[in-house]
């Protein structure tokens, strides 16, 4: 059956009917998201609107109570359907937060001197999208200290019986509702007797209350704002600023941290992240304090429970406290504790709610216990702020409500601060350090991050108008899908490059990165940027000669590829928010010239196409029959000629072919695909593939695809019968 044409056209054009994934804008998402809580609202005012009318003394029919019955079951299964499939949209693989660890880690091992051996487990692990986007700098900043801090010197490890490498691994896995992120090490580990010492000379502790703390929690200690036991800051740690980051931002996922240390065996710090919920969606019950309305999320509730007034127990005619399953709580007045007023309210009995957290337990008097509802979390704004409320909600009968936060209203009721005022999110006082999203092409690792050899300057975004320039033709939604495709394809080729380090023979390898670098150099060429993907060009010549055999896989070319992946990752940042690039590193530049091929004599005759025949092999031959006898799909032969304002024939044909690759199944080409890929194209390109799209299909996708943005002068195209 033929496709509609309208499924050729556009920006994913070429998508076949059966691929079960696109690309979607994020503010669309986030559309989604906040008309997902519109509808959570709505089952529950319905739910609410059933409830109201069964016991409402007005007289209605059975039928109409039925009918808003199931209208109430409909509503509340539809919404929570919803709320898990959003849920699931928000995930994630964290693969590409930790493959930027990789160069993380060897960057700073060669600038302290260290022998890594660096291990991911649970890479594939999907999380929420809001724990990807966080966790990037505080586990930059643990690896960074785990290098630094905890790993020896090669000598000194082999002075303690150690190998000389020395071990880093970064685990995350799932287990009872929560993600886990571990970074350890086998490296000194935590000096106890330092940090109890640091903790006396600071300030932080006395000498008495120094040496009576626990274990526990003397490791807590080196999570305290301006604790350190380095005497001098390096450009890379030591100045105390940096695990109470850490601590602060696991902790606005809900989550906490835990360290497990030995000495000289090594370091385990662990994140306990609970799963988020999307757009703020919670499970809460409802209290009355006055005529106030809060929502308590469900898991903080401890229990709810009405006291007589007599079995409160008071302490000195001012602190008061309830027993509960033999243990003494204190017991606050709600109303009291978030706006100074104390609740006036005569009852034979007094309800209580019991809550906790990670920083203890309490009591709370008052006025009611309503239900028990989903409820979507509105934030409040940055400007606006009430001590142990973290946001609004719209309760049943759109009635407004505040949402209580129990870890601040625990610390509000025992007297301590929450540091509320600061902004952790962004590790704006690390060193070189910024802001991650997933969303985004990764920034530059300023000197900490990077810590590029000495006396090398780190690549500068150089901006001209012939750089920044982008062809006219070129529409601003099909660029960016060129870009979207050199982030995912940057993404793996650190990986790959990484796994070739581990395998210098594996040509299969080595043939992927190349075919990377090639994908890559198009994009930028076909979205205007020449002059980076000359850049890529002389990386690709470099990889030719791994090919040939002329050049081995030595640490310098893989630094060579690292390097070169580095810059593209900050060129695209930099095209991506409307600016120019070179590649300006005088280091890489020079390795490049190093390893560049001497000229010779006689540049290799190109083959013209035009005239050649294909050459099936027996495997495309079979698939050749077995399409021809297949109902619906069609066997086509296509000759297209390319117009001369490229310069770069092969990588033309190469694109157009990942292009049509879209909407057919490609058997064979003239010249073949190992001669495209080796340079050896010229402006002729003959197809033979199969497609289940009409003629007159494909014909207005070679117009409105290839001869738009390819620069295909002509194209025909004919069905083999």
């Amino acid at each position: 059956m033929s496709a509609n044409p309208q499924q050729l056209e556009g920006k994913d054009s070429g998508a076949p009917p059966e691929i079960d994934r696109m690309a979607v804008k994020i503010s669309h998402l986030d559309r989604l998201l906040g008309l997902t809580g519109e509808i959570i609202i709505t089952a529950s005012n319905i739910s609410i609107l059933q409830r109201h009318l069964s016991t409402s003394s007005v007289n209605i029919d059975k039928n109409s109570m039925e009918m808003v019955k199931n209208a109430a079951l409909t509503a509340n299964r539809i919404s929570s359907d919803l709320h898990h499939l959003v849920m699931d949209i928000r995930m994630v693989p964290i693969r590409d937060t930790f493959l930027r660890f990789r160069r993380l880690v060897r960057d700073i091992a060669k600038k302290k001197g260290r022998q890594v051996n660096f291990e991911i487990v649970g890479e594939d692990t999907l999380v929420d999208k809001t724990v990807a986007e966080k966790l990037y700098e505080p586990l930059a900043h643990q690896i960074r200290n785990a290098i630094d801090h905890g790993l020896e010197d090669p000598l000194e490890r082999q002075h303690n019986g150690k190998e000389p490498t020395g071990q880093l691994v970064l685990t995350v896995y799932k287990k009872e509702g929560f993600t886990y992120v571990s970074v350890s090490d086998d490296g000194r580990g935590l000096n106890e007797t330092r940090i109890r010492q640091v903790a006396v000379e600071k300030g932080f502790l006395s000498p008495a209350a120094a040496a009576a703390i626990s274990h526990t929690e003397c490791w807590n200690l080196i999570m305290q704002p301006g604790f350190s036991t380095n005497t001098e800051a390096t450009e890379i740690s030591g100045r105390g600023v940096g695990m109470d980051v850490v601590k602060n931002t696991v902790e606005t996922l809900g989550g906490e941290v835990g360290i497990e240390t030995a000495p000289n065996r090594g370091t385990v710090f662990t994140y306990k992240i609970p799963q988020l919920s999307a757009v703020n969606i919670t499970d809460a019950l409802i209290i009355r304090t006055g005529e106030s309305f809060f929502a308590v999320p469900i898991g903080n509730v401890v229990a709810t429970q009405s006291f007589d007034p007599k079995e409160i127990i008071t302490t000195m005619a001012r602190t008061e406290s309830i027993q509960y399953l033999g243990a003494i709580i204190p017991l606050h007045d709600l109303r009291s504790l978030l706006s100074g007023a104390p609740l006036n309210e005569q009852q034979e009995t007094l309800p209580v709610i019991i809550i906790d957290a990670k920083n203890g337990r309490i009591a709370l008097k008052v006025s009611e216990f309503i239900r028990p509802q989903k409820l979507v979390l509105i934030p409040l704004p940055e400007i606006f702020s009430v001590r142990g409320v973290s946001g609004t909600t719209i309760l049943g009968g759109n009635q407004l409500g505040m949402v209580l936060d129990p870890f601040e209203l625990i610390a509000l009721a025992s007297g301590r601060t929450m540091d509320s005022g600061e902004d952790h999110s962004a590790f704006g006082d690390f060193p070189g350090d910024e802001s991650f999203s997933l969303t985004d092409i990764p920034q530059e690792e300023a000197a900490a991050d990077t810590v590029a050899s000495p006396g090398v300057q780190a690549a500068q975004p150089a901006v001209s108008e012939a750089a920044s320039a982008r062809p006219p033709e070129l529409d601003e939604s099909v660029a960016e899908e060129f870009f979207i495709e050199i982030h995912n394809i940057l993404n793996d080729l650190n990986e790959e490059i990484f796994q070739l380090e581990k395998d210098p023979e594996n040509i299969r390898r080595i043939n992927t990165i190349f075919r990377h670098f090639h994908s890559i150099k198009g994009n930028f060429i076909m979205t205007g940027f020449t002059n980076v993907g000359a850049f890529v060009h002389e990386v690709e010549s470099v990889l030719d000669r791994v090919r040939e055999k002329e050049l081995a896989v030595s640490q310098e070319i893989i630094d060579l590829l690292l390097d070169a992946v580095k810059n593209l990752e900050i060129g695209l940042s930099q095209i991506r928010a409307g600016h120019g690039y070179e590649i300006t590193d005088p280091e890489l530049l020079a390795t490049l010239a190093a390893f560049k091929a001497p000229d010779s004599a006689a540049s290799p005759p190109q083959e013209d196409g035009g005239g050649d025949t294909f050459h099936l092999s027996p495997l495309a031959n079979i698939l050749y029959f077995a399409k021809l006898t297949t109902e619906g799909v069609n066997v086509y032969q296509s000759f297209i000629k390319i117009g001369p304002s490229f310069q770069d024939p092969s990588l033309v044909v190469y694109l157009i072919l990942k292009r049509l690759a879209h909407v057919a199944d490609l058997m064979d080409t003239v010249p073949p695909l190992d001669k495209i890929e080796r340079g050896l194209a010229t402006s002729k390109l003959k197809i033979m593939f199969s497609s289940t799209h009409s003629l007159a299909d494909l014909n207005k996708f070679f117009d409105r695809q290839l001869v738009k943005y390819f620069n295909v002068t002509e194209f025909e195209n004919m069905i083999i019968e």
